[in-house]
């Protein structure tokens, strides 16, 4: 009887150890040497067709960006269309210019990349066995990460100086907003929809025409973003035009009313006329030629976005437009 109980009890602990065995977590995988961002696609690949769609993955092609830098003959712009891994700076401090795979632009590795092995990120919760070897960042969802680059302009400096109620969100809240991939996982989106969307654009104004005593008048208010409208690359316009119907309905020609814009250093003969976060500025509209005052005109007043001064009315995007009925 004795040796029947100590063979039941082997063979009991034998199936606990299979069953242990079958069960356990798989060891730790072997760490990656990350060299480049395209080896975070294979394990990546739902937030990589996101970047694939934003602007930083083509920062260093982007066709505008070439032209205006001259082909980057203003060698200062690289250092943010081609950055080093923004971790290895002190925060807020500007990044320098990579040497390898530029064309990659604003890439995995400019965000991620650990100065101590591994990526950054900002979930506590990350697996940290992962080939990747991701390390918890605070800094990771904080502005002085954006700021790197994205203070460059005084977005950041523009943000701090924004009303409260504004401050409460900081880049991610509005650049990358919570995002579903497949199987249900939760995270947010690398596509960074914001100044190259319309819906992200739209949000960020509102606009109202009206009459006074001066006249016809639109105003503009910038409720939705946290810093100036339009912000960052000093390329960036927004203009507001107003077309005049005539005596038999036919619309004549656009003119200029007003146009939000930080110009470039260069250009001494302009100033500032960004809108700041929560600010409203009003504008008299301008009559066309042979009008002598807007009470019993009809008029069209839009709001026109454009990623570069000199693009085409037809080229830029209609964000508002309003009437003005007679």
């Amino acid at each position: 009887m004795h040796l029947k109980a100590v063979f039941s009890g082997a063979i009991a602990v034998t199936g606990l150890v299979v069953l242990v065995w079958v069960l356990k977590p798989p060891s730790h995988a072997e760490p990656l040497r990350l060299l480049s961002s395209n080896q975070c696609l294979e394990c990546h690949a739902g937030v990589a067709a996101e970047w694939q769609q934003s602007h930083h993955q083509f920062a260093f092609e982007n066709p505008e960006v070439r032209k205006l830098s001259n082909d980057f003959a203003n060698q200062e712009c690289i250092a943010c269309h081609a950055p080093r891994p923004v971790l290895s700076f002190q925060p807020g401090e500007r990044v320098l210019a990579r040497q390898s795979e530029r064309a990659l632009g604003v890439d995995c590795l400019t965000c991620h990349a650990h100065p101590e092995g591994g990526v950054g990120t900002k979930n506590p919760s990350a697996k940290l066995d992962a080939p990747c070897r991701p390390r918890y960042s605070a800094r990771m969802a904080s502005v002085e990460h954006c700021a790197a680059c994205h203070n460059q302009h005084k977005t950041v400096e523009q943000w701090r100086a924004a009303p409260a109620a504004l401050q409460n969100n900081g880049c991610i809240d509005c650049h990358m907003p919570t995002n579903f991939r497949q199987g249900g996982r939760q995270g947010r989106n690398h596509a960074f929809p914001a100044s190259h969307d319309l819906a992200a654009l739209q949000s960020a104004v509102e606009m109202k025409v009206g009459r006074n005593a001066e006249g016809a008048w639109v105003s503009v208010y910038n409720h939705g973003a946290g810093h100036n409208f339009p912000t960052d690359e000093r390329s960036r316009a927004a203009d507001l035009q107003v077309r005049w119907a005539g005596a038999d309905g036919s619309w004549g020609t656009w003119l200029a009313v007003h146009r939000f814009r930080d110009p470039y250093r260069d250009e001494t003969d302009l100033v500032n006329t960004q809108l700041p976060a929560g600010a409203t500025e009003q504008f008299i509209l301008p009559l066309a030629d042979g009008m002598e005052n807007s009470d019993t005109q009809t008029a069209e007043v839009r709001l026109l976005y454009r990623t570069n001064p000199y693009m085409p009315d037809d080229e830029a995007q209609e964000l508002v437009r309003l009437v003005l009925q007679s």
